[in-house]
């Protein structure tokens, strides 16, 4: 992966012909992936659900071999976003197949370094997927949003996506009444 820019100036660069940009994922960048998967875990953790997520529903350690699996597998993408030539964000995507028959695409992870947000990184990835997820005949897309996490709600919602589905938990156990 390339070299994270100290600042990324909000709003993009367009004196300099800096855009942000989305591809898909080479197998070089794997490595760089993984660490930025290990950024939003981290990050995760600061909202409700998160460490709940974390155990449950994101992919586990060695990340490195969660993420070359995906790149080998012909249901999933995995795009990085690009900012200059520095690799900044990453998003993956599967395809499954819903109870009536139609393909969806769920984006399972999309995070942008802090450093590189509202430059366009995050945008590219989301269109980059759909893409991809139109051309693997989805009908509609999902994403995963914990709770709280007011920021990534609100990008979500500029694609006009909407929630249709909380899941409630509780911890159970010695001295814990549900």
């Amino acid at each position: 992966m390339g070299e994270r820019p100290a600042e990324a100036p909000k709003g993009g660069d367009r004196r300099r012909g800096v855009e942000a940009t989305a591809r898909p994922a080479r197998p070089d960048d794997v490595a760089g992936v993984a660490e930025l998967a290990r950024e939003a875990r981290q990050e995760a953790l600061e909202y409700r659900g998160g460490q709940r997520w974390i155990a449950t529903e994101a992919a586990s350690e060695p990340l490195e071999d969660h993420f070359g699996a995906q790149l080998a597998d012909p249901q999933a993408m995995v795009m990085v976003g690009v900012w200059d030539t520095a690799v900044v964000g990453y998003g993956w995507a599967r395809r499954q197949v819903r109870v009536d028959g139609a393909a969806i695409a769920r984006i399972e992870e999309l995070f942008v370094s802090p450093e590189a947000r509202s430059v366009g990184v995050g945008e590219s990835l989301f269109d980059a997927l759909t893409r991809w997820a139109v051309d693997q005949g989805a009908v509609a897309m999902d994403a995963v949003v914990l709770p709280g996490h007011r920021e990534a709600k609100n990008f979500f919602e500029t694609f006009k996506m909407t929630a249709h589905a909380l899941i409630m938990h509780t911890p159970i156990g010695e001295g814990e009444r549900p």
